[in-house]
C-alpha cells in the first residue's frame, strides 16, 4: 500500500472518532443532568395585596348641606282699586327701590273723584234736611190727631213719609263713604318696607280696577325651603330639633358665605316629588351687603345646617363606601364584606348608623380589584413601619 492509500483511510476513519466522542460526552451530560441533586426548598408565597385603611369614628356633630330657592316672605303685586288715568309715579317706585312702608307708588287723576265726593256731600246734606221736614210733618199730624183734627191714615202717610227720607239719608251717607273711599284709593302706597321687584307704570297710563303695574317684597325678611332626606331625618332624630339653629347662606359656585338665617318652622307636609321634609329658613335683611352680597328672590342658593347627631351614628371616609352602600372591614389581616345604611354622604365623610361596624374599626380605602371575604392584605401603616417609608401605592 502506498502513502496516498494509507491517507485515504485515515481520512475516512476520524469522522467516526469524532462522532464517537460526542456520543460519549452527550451520554455523560445526561445522566450529571438526572443524577444530580435537587433544590428542595420551597418557592414562596406572593405577598397579599396593600391596602390603605380607616378607623371607624363616632360622630356627634355634622353638617347637613342642601340647595334651596331665596322666595319672598311678603310679596304684593301693586293694582289699582279703581280705574283712572296715573297722574303721577312715586320717586322711588322703580325697580330695585328700597321702599318704606307709605312711600308713595304711584297717584291717579283725582278730579273726577273729587267731584263724586263733593256731589255725594251734597246729597247727604239734602236728605237729612228730608228727613228734618219728614220727622216736623209726622209730629204735625200727631198733634192734629190727638185733637182729632187728621185722620189716622194721614198720621201713617206722615210717618212712612219720614221712614223712607231716613233711608234715603241712609244711603246718601253710604254713597259719601264710597266716594271717599275712591279719592283715597287714588294714592297708592308701599303697605311695608318693601323692594321694587317688578315696574310698569307710566304717567297718564291708563289702569283698570285689579291691573297690576308692579310688585314688591317684604324688605325685612326673605325665607329658604331647606328639604331634608328621610336618612337626614334619622340623623337628627326628628326634624323639629332643627327649629332655632343658625344655617349659613352660601353662593353654590363658590361657597362664598352671603348671609345668614335661621330655622323658624318645619313644612308639615312630605314633598310629593322629592319625598323630602322642609325646613324654613328665615334670613333677616336680606337685602343688605353684609357680610356677602344682597339675595336676589328666585336666586338657588346653597344652605349648610351644623346639627346635633342621633346617637349610634359613626363617621368613615367616603371613599370607604364603595357603590351605595358598599364596605370592607379588615380584621386581623383579612377583608369581611359589610352593607352599611348611610344616613348621611358628603364629599369627604359619609355618616352611618352604627350596626355592623362599629367606632375603632378598620375599614379598607384602597380599590382592590380582587377582594373576597377571608382575603389576606396588608395595611400600609405596617408596611411603612417595616420599609420606613412615608407612603405606598394604594391598590392591590
Amino acid at each position: 500500500m502506498d502513502w496516498a492509500d494509507e491517507s485515504d483511510e485515515a481520512g475516512r476513519v476520524w469522522p467516526w472518532v469524532l462522532g464517537g466522542l460526542a456520543a460519549v460526552a452527550m451520554a455523560i451530560g445526561v445522566f450529571w443532568f438526572l443524577a444530580r441533586p435537587q433544590d428542595t426548598r420551597a418557592t414562596p408565597e406572593p405577598l397579599p395585596p396593600l391596602v390603605t385603611a380607616a378607623e371607624v369614628v363616632p360622630v356627634s356633630r355634622l353638617t347637613l348641606e342642601q340647595t334651596g330657592f331665596v322666595r319672598a316672605r311678603a310679596q304684593v303685586e301693586v293694582v289699582a282699586q279703581i280705574g283712572g288715568r296715573i297722574a303721577e309715579i312715586g320717586e322711588r317706585f322703580e325697580l330695585g327701590a328700597r321702599l318704606s312702608g307709605g312711600d308713595l307708588l304711584f297717584r291717579l287723576e283725582e278730579a273726577s273723584f273729587q267731584a263724586d265726593l263733593e256731589q255725594a256731600r251734597a246729597n247727604v246734606e239734602q236728605a237729612r234736611a228730608a228727613v228734618t221736614e219728614a220727622r216736623i210733618a209726622r209730629q204735625r199730624r200727631e198733634e192734629l190727631e190727638d185733637r182729632d183734627f187728621a185722620s189716622e191714615a194721614a198720621l201713617q202717610g206722615a210717618i212712612l213719609k219720614e221712614v223712607r227720607a231716613e233711608a234715603e239719608l241712609a244711603s246718601a251717607r253710604a254713597q259719601l263713604t264710597r266716594a271717599e273711599n275712591a279719592l283715597d284709593d287714588t294714592t297708592v302706597t308701599a303697605p311695608f318696607d318693601a323692594v321694587v321687584v317688578a315696574e310698569s307704570a307710566a304717567p297718564g297710563q291708563l289702569v283698570q280696577p285689579g291691573t297690576s303695574v308692579g310688585r314688591i317684597v317684604g324688605a325685612d325678611s326673605v325665607e329658604i325651603e331647606m328639604g331634608l332626606l328621610p336618612s337626614e331625618l334619622d340623623l337628627l332624630g326628628q326634624a323639629e330639633r332643627a327649629l332655632g339653629a343658625e344655617v349659613a347662606i352660601l353662593s353654590p359656585e363658590s361657597g362664598t358665605r352671603l348671609a345668614s338665617g335661621v330655622v323658624t318652622g318645619v313644612v308639615p307636609a312630605i314633598e310629593r316629588t322629592t319625598r323630602t321634609v322642609g325646613l324654613v329658613v328665615a334670613v333677616r335683611d336680606p337685602f343688605a351687603s353684609d357680610p356677602g352680597r344682597p339675595l336676589r328672590i328666585g336666586e338657588l342658593v346653597r344652605l349648610s345646617l351644623p346639627v346635633e347627631a342621633a346617637s349610634g351614628a359613626v363617621g368613615l371616609p367616603a371613599e370607604a363606601v364603595k357603590g351605595r352602600n358598599l364596605a370592607w372591614r379588615v380584621s386581623e389581616g383579612a377583608l369581611e364584606r359589610l352593607s352599611v345604611e348611610v344616613l348621611h354622604r358628603g364629599e369627604e365623610r359619609v355618616v352611618q348608623r352604627a350596626g355592623a361596624l362599629q367606632p375603632g374599626d378598620l375599614v379598607m380605602l384602597s380599590d382592590l380589584a380582587a377582594a373576597f371575604d377571608d382575603k389576606r392584605v396588608r395595611l400600609e401603616r405596617d408596611q411603612s413601619s417595616q420599609t420606613g417609608s412615608p407612603s405606598a401605592p394604594k391598590g392591590g
